[in-house]
């Protein structure tokens, strides 16, 4: 078994810039997806898993999140950094050599772990 998709909402409008965020700062790609009601981006995160963004109205809770392994937790917070976007470090609790909170541009809140806690 494995996740095959994780959808977040963004504000109507703004999935592209979003999508671009997800694309420069932790190499994500954006895929075809169907035509549909709802307007939004899909982006490959690898290994067969999206993130779907919705364009929708109304807020998130501020807690809510995702996380993603990545390969070098360092060159992403530089990057994070360029884009003017904000990094929390968090306890190590998965012992991977470093992790981290940070927002994307529509305000969802993103995990970040040092290689892969699995």
């Amino acid at each position: 078994m494995r996740l095959h998709h994780v959808n977040i909402p963004v504000p109507v409008g703004r999935s592209g810039p979003i999508a671009a965020f997800y694309c420069d700062v932790l190499g994500f790609e954006r895929i075809s997806r169907p035509t549909s009601s709802a307007d939004g981006v899909w982006l490959s995160i690898g290994d067969g898993g999206q993130l779907h963004l919705s364009e929708r109205e109304g807020s998130n809770q501020p807690q809510t999140h995702f996380a993603v392994a990545v390969d070098d937790l360092d060159a992403v917070r530089v990057r994070l950094t360029q884009v003017g976007a904000d990094y929390q470090p968090s306890e190590d609790v998965f012992g991977t050599g470093g992790r981290g909170f940070t927002r994307d541009p529509a305000g969802n809140r993103i995990e970040l772990i040092n290689g892969s806690p699995l």
